[in-house]
């Protein structure tokens, strides 16, 4: 028997998390009134907290209250994680306190753990800042490991994170060695790949802060002048196990280069949802552009991770309350893009929610956007075409741009209107052509068996009367006339006069779709006329029941 294959555990650490809410939280609230960047903040600390409390009323964070994470300004100040709140005022007292629920803090990390499924089929997490991913034999399709967590990376960053990326045999040995590694001088500056030969040599170089022990029992490990790793892995592990608590066999099995720690799969949540929302109400549509960007962003994110694609897009404008109901509007107006083609790019989505948010009239301010994605298919992608591939042209511009145009006329003037022109099966002409669907429903059952034959194209060819063909613009309405249709007769059509040259007949329809109320019975006559501004050729029908005569359509 072939031994087993070994475990490869990427993970991703993200150092800032709790910062980067807070911060983004700041910057869309103070944006949406005037540009602002992170930069220009005040210093910050952040108190995690279990529901949010909004609103005038709520009571404040209690100054005995501890920071979970501090911004780079406050810390230069000597704020620190772990102080209380009135510690940390004391040396700074123009330190903000944000409170961030930890609900949010877990949906960051799951759209990083959506962006990781990309990359292998389990995924697990743990707040506040690590998201793992199974890699085991998916290095081959990015080339190699080092490939792979470049580009892991590089989707973490996309999303607005700053983050670190390791790869090794087991879930806490990747997220030592994104945590306290060095990467090596000949890769990618955030990314650590160790193979397994080399492990045990590689965390001996970690601080024994590294392990997953309390902070008194790293101290007396500093104490011992037992700093590193390694060092530790040289003491006599009986001895050492009862000094470091109920962890110290996992403990001392990290400073080995052992881990058996098994992956908790994370299941995806089946309805995509990216909202935001900020205290002040904000009027006019420019500071929801700016922050559908974000939303817009993140949702591309979470579906390319999935491999799947938007069906249906839902965006919700959430008014101030106190306003809206004042002005006597609902508190929620909500946009429904019923898309063409299944869509999961962020620029193809945009495309289609901005040409309709941006002609949408607000009815109160708005202190919040949500965005949701109520319908979910698999994303297909789409095959090259051997031709083009060998003649060096790999991009299909025209094919990948009509759904999302059809996708912005179906918002623009809705799905009913937008299709194309087919021919049906009718002796009438205003019924020989209709207008379908320009791409099949989703869930549209297809004909099981083609037409085994064409439709009739006799019928047009007798309508035509003459050489010069079948009429080609069908009038919307048909056009009376009240004059006699004789050779000679003068007619006045669009305020321009003409007169009958020559009167053809064409045919005769006799109680055509009988099964209906209103059957047809027309006579069929082909006009020529002629004016001062040039001829006219016209299909012209008389009713035999009222003996009505309308002019239906021409030939140019």
């Amino acid at each position: 028997m072939s031994e087993a294959r070994e475990s490869r555990i990427a993970a991703v650490v993200l150092p800032d998390l709790v910062t980067e809410l807070a911060a983004e939280s700041l910057v869309v609230a103070r944006a949406v009134h005037a540009p602002a960047s992170r930069q220009e903040l005040s210093p910050f600390a952040v108190v995690l907290v279990d529901q949010a409390r909004g609103g005038g009323d709520a009571e404040p964070v209690p100054a005995t209250a501890l920071l979970d994470a501090v911004s780079g300004s406050a810390r230069r100040f000597g704020v620190r994680p772990g102080q209380s709140i009135a510690e940390a005022c004391v040396l700074l007292s123009q330190l903000r306190i944000v409170e961030l629920p930890r609900a949010e803090l877990d949906a960051a990390l799951g759209r990083v753990a959506e962006a990781a499924l990309a990359f292998g089929a389990t995924v697990s997490l743990e707040a506040p800042d690590t998201v793992w991913v199974d890699v085991t034999g998916a290095a081959h399709l990015f080339g190699d490991e080092q490939a792979l967590a470049t580009e892991l990376l590089s989707r973490v960053r996309a999303l607005g994170h700053v983050a670190r990326v390791a790869v090794a045999g087991g879930p806490r040995l990747s997220q030592a060695l994104a945590r306290w590694g060095n990467p090596s001088a000949h890769s990618e500056r955030g990314v650590s790949v160790v193979p397994a030969e080399r492990t045990r040599h590689t965390m001996a170089a970690l601080p024994v802060t590294a392990l997953p022990i309390a902070g008194e029992h790293a101290a007396w490990l500093a104490r011992l002048g037992v700093l590193t790793l390694g060092e530790l892995a040289k003491l006599p592990r009986a001895a050492s196990a009862t000094r470091l608590g109920e962890h110290a066999d996992r403990a001392l099995d990290l400073a080995d280069g052992r881990d058996a720690t098994p992956l908790v799969a994370w299941k995806p949540p089946s309805l995509l949802v990216e909202q935001s929302e900020w205290d002040e109400p904000a009027s006019g549509i420019q500071p929801l552009l700016f922050v559908l960007r974000g939303l817009v962003a993140r949702v591309s994110a979470r579906l390319a991770g999935r491999g799947e694609a938007a069906q249906k897009l839902v965006l919700v404008v959430s008014h101030d309350r106190a306003i809206a109901r004042h002005q006597g509007v609902p508190e929620e107006k909500a946009l429904v893009f019923d898309l063409a083609s299944p869509l999961w790019r962020a620029e193809e989505m945009s495309r289609v929610i901005v040409s309709r948010l941006e002609r949408t009239r607000l009815e109160a301010p708005s202190v919040g956007l949500r965005l949701e994605v109520p319908a979910i298919i698999r994303a297909l992608g789409r095959q090259l075409e051997l031709s083009r591939v060998s003649g060096g042209v790999t991009g299909q511009k025209g094919l990948e741009s009509l759904p999302v145009v059809l996708a912005e006329l179906a918002a623009d003037i809705g799905r009913e209107r937008v299709g194309v022109l087919a021919l049906a099966d009718s002796h009438r002409p205003e019924k020989q052509a209709e207008l379908v669907p320009a791409l099949p429903e989703p869930g549209a059952l297809r004909p099981k068996k083609p037409r085994r034959e064409p439709l009739p194209v006799r019928r047009l060819r007798s309508l035509a009367g003459s050489r010069l063909g079948a009429p080609t613009r069908l009038l919307p309405q048909p056009v009376p006339l009240e004059v006699a249709l004789r050779v000679g007769a003068t007619l006045c059509i669009d305020h321009r006069l003409y007169t009958i040259e020559r009167i053809g007949f064409v045919e005769r329809l006799e109680a055509v779709e009988w099964w209906t109320s209103a059957p047809v019975a027309r006579d069929y006559l082909r006009l020529w006329l002629t004016g001062t501004e040039g001829g006219l050729d016209a299909l012209i029908y008389v009713d035999r029941q009222s003996g009505k005569r309308f002019m239906q359509a021409v030939a140019d």
